[in-house]
């Protein structure tokens, strides 16, 4: 127990030992009168308790001296917890009839209806008996009152009913029932999924009943020797520790009972409640980020280590509380950044055991090509990624060399050693081929879905010297000069073709060139980097499909990467390596001709809106976001700090195992979604999870107490 903890049991402790310096001299007074206590003001939702304390019995019956004191201790402790009160002490028969229908007339919309009896009771055929104080041993069953209508008529009006039975003093009555009590009481008790709510206040309201019993199922408890019974001093100084659910609150009176009696007597429990009930508010701050931070970090290690999505959602959602607004969300940052990761990420985990050849799309596909045997790969297949399941095989002619979705996943292309294929990027229709693709080097289609680019090298050999990549063609191949095809895929029709050497202009001087990399910057606009045979020399550009000619070009003695623009048009990034201790990105601010380095990240993907690059460390860790107008580190006001996108082209097995990665870097794959973010994270999560799935994360979630605000 913390130190804040063990001064709120000390503080309720004391409290509750005043009463009887103040309180019991009066209780004598009203014994056998109902007295009522209204709900202190402020208080949480509509709590009702009565508390029953039986110890003045006559008739043979055994007198008991501490229920008197357990009931105005524990009437005490709840009123604390914004409970209204009817309390009813030594009471016969008809007192304990007459409270009760005061009690039923209360319960209208009640939040939560306790009663808590401590005194003698019994068990006959299996039914429990609460024994007022006019009974006597031979005149069973009068005033004897049974426990189960109670019950049915508190919870027939609450939303949650407590009961607690401190009634299974020794008696001389066991001649005519077992010992102790039955387990009886609450019998028909019934779980009933997806009940949880909340209340007017917003804080979840659990449902359904709990039996909470002073010692198990036909065992015998004790009077005590104390001002309290053991499980009602257990109790008091349990049920006022704020953030702790009456589940815990139960939990810690069984530890406390069973060390106070040398676990000679064991309380015990059922429980139909559908969540987490907490009457003392949650857990401070402090303690709620704490509890969040782990849940954050075993959200982080499902989603990136296991692969799986939906149970990091689940467990990144319990990091958090039920009212997750903006304010609320930046108290707990670390499990915030780890449901918007598992949200955000469209990695995927299908039932494919061997590594493979794979693409993943923005709708839910996975193009999947299993390594069979070696190099052999398996027949290409379309997968659905949300459901797990299989759509369609894909019968691709020769050997298969790449896959590559549109970027709205409309369209899927399949890239082999016979042909160029585009099929339907949702169910795996075939659309039509495109003939012959072994020269094929890489492909992109265009933001619009309309134009497919093919880009064709000559096969080339690489060496190095002196620390510097030499890229030169195979001598067989001087006759197949690099280019660039561009088809319409509505006709199906080639409408441009590009010879590298239009793309190098003035820059070619009679050299070759060795090696072409290019993608779509907008639909209109293709990126093109070059490397020259025999040079150190390197190009990179940008060919305006309107104007059919280069618009930007510029030279660069560094390796240059397949360079991303963004679709505005305003910014060219590529990574690039000069050397064994140069490497980086490099932002071209094409508007005014500037060139920033970055040492060292190396591009992920490009803001579609053109703003922000996002990238990695040369080993693979995170580098975060950097600002394409200033080349210095910042990211989107929308995506969290420490979010890392490259992970979402992961492809894992259905044990977490990682069996393939989509290299081809998509600005609409990797490019987190910036309409959702704060607590529209928080409810898209939520949607994704079935009803007991909902109710698991309110019954586990934290609940922290709020000071100055939300």
């Amino acid at each position: 127990m913390t130190m804040p903890a063990r001064l709120a049991a000390a503080l309720l402790l004391a409290a509750v030992a005043a009463i009887f310096m103040s309180g019991l001299a009066r209780a004598a007074e009203v014994a056998g009168a109902c007295v009522h206590q209204p709900a202190p003001a402020g208080a949480n939702g509509k709590r009702i308790a009565l508390i029953v304390g039986n110890g003045g019995y006559g008739n043979d019956i055994p007198a008991l001296r501490n229920p008197v004191h357990d009931a105005h201790a524990v009437a005490q402790a709840v009123t604390a917890l914004g409970f209204e009160t009817f309390l009813l002490t030594d009471a016969t028969e008809t007192a304990l009839r007459q409270c009760l229908d005061h009690v039923y007339a209360s319960l209208a919309d009640a939040d939560i209806a306790m009663f808590y009896y401590s005194g003698h009771g019994i068990q006959i055929r299996d039914e429990n008996y609460l024994v007022a104080t006019d009974a006597g041993i031979g005149d069973l069953p009068r005033a004897f009152v049974p426990v189960q209508p109670i019950v049915d008529r508190l919870q027939a009006q609450a939303k949650a009913t407590l009961i607690f039975l401190d009634a299974c003093r020794n008696n001389p009555l066991v001649k005519d029932g077992l010992p102790g009590l039955s387990v009886a009481t609450g019998r028909g008790l019934v779980r009933v999924a997806g009940n949880t709510t909340l209340n007017a206040s917003g804080e979840v309201q659990a449902r359904g009943l709990m039996v909470g019993y002073s010692t198990s199922p036909n065992a015998v408890a004790v009077d005590g020797d104390g001002d309290l019974s053991p499980f009602t001093a257990a109790f008091v100084k349990a049920v006022g520790m704020s953030g702790h659910s009456i589940q815990r609150i139960m939990s810690d009176v069984t530890n406390d009972v069973g060390e106070q009696t040398d676990w000679g007597q064991t309380p015990w429990m059922k429980s139909s409640l559908t969540g987490e009930l907490k009457l003392n508010g949650g857990e401070t701050l402090a303690q709620a980020q704490a509890i969040s931070d782990n849940r954050a970090s075993r959200a982080a290690g499902l989603l990136n280590i296991n692969g799986d999505r939906h149970a990091a959602i689940i467990e990144a959602l319990k990091g958090l509380p039920a009212s997750s607004n903006e304010t609320v969300l930046e108290k707990f940052p670390k499990a915030y950044l780890a449901l918007y990761s598992a949200v955000q990420t469209r990695q995927a985990v299908l039932p494919i055991k061997k590594m493979s050849v794979v693409a993943l799309s923005v709708q839910g596909r996975a193009a999947v090509s299993p390594l069979v045997s070696g190099s052999r790969l398996g027949t290409p297949a379309l997968w659905s990624t949300t459901e797990r399941r299989l759509i369609a095989e894909l019968p691709v002619a020769g050997r298969l060399w790449q896959f590559k979705f549109s970027p709205h996943g409309n369209l899927l292309a399949t890239f082999s050693s016979k042909r160029i294929t585009i099929w339907n990027g949702l169910d795996g229709t075939k659309r039509f081929d495109l003939g012959a693709g072994d020269r094929f080097s890489s492909a992109d289609i265009s933001p619009e879905e309309n134009r497919l680019l093919i880009v064709r090298n000559r096969p080339t050999i690489m060496t190095m010297r002196e620390g510097r990549l030499s890229i030169r063609p195979e001598p067989d191949a001087r006759n197949s000069p690099a280019s660039l095809t561009i088809v319409d895929i509505r006709t199906q029709r080639r409408v441009v073709l590009v010879k590298a050497s239009e793309l190098s202009g003035h820059l070619a001087r009679g050299r070759t060139v060795s090696n072409l990399q290019a993608r779509f910057g907008s639909n209109d606009t293709i990126c093109f980097a070059l490397a020259f045979e025999h040079s150190q020399d390197y190009a990179v550009g940008i060919f305006d499909l309107r104007l059919k000619k280069v618009v930007r070009l510029r030279v660069t003695h560094r390796i240059s990467a397949i360079p991303l623009c963004d679709p505005a048009g305003k910014y060219m990034v590529r990574n690039y390596v000069g050397g064994p201790n140069d490497a980086g990105m490099e932002i071209w601010d094409l508007a005014n001709d500037i060139v920033r380095d970055v040492a060292g990240p190396m591009v992920v993907s490009i803001d579609p809106n053109g703003n922000y690059v996002s990238s990695l460390g040369m080993s693979g860790e995170a580098q975060g976001f950097y600002d394409l107008s200033t080349g210095k580190k910042g990211h989107p006001a929308t995506v969290p700090d420490g979010f890392v996108a490259y992970r979402n082209r992961m492809l894992r097995s259905d044990t977490g195992t990682l069996i393939g990665q989509d290299s081809s870097p998509s600005i609409w794959l990797d490019w987190p979604d910036e309409t959702l973010s704060g607590p529209a994270v928080v409810q898209r999560a939520l949607s994704e999870l079935t009803p007991p799935e909902r109710d698991e994360v309110v019954r586990e979630r934290i609940d922290y107490i709020a000071s100055g605000g939300p």
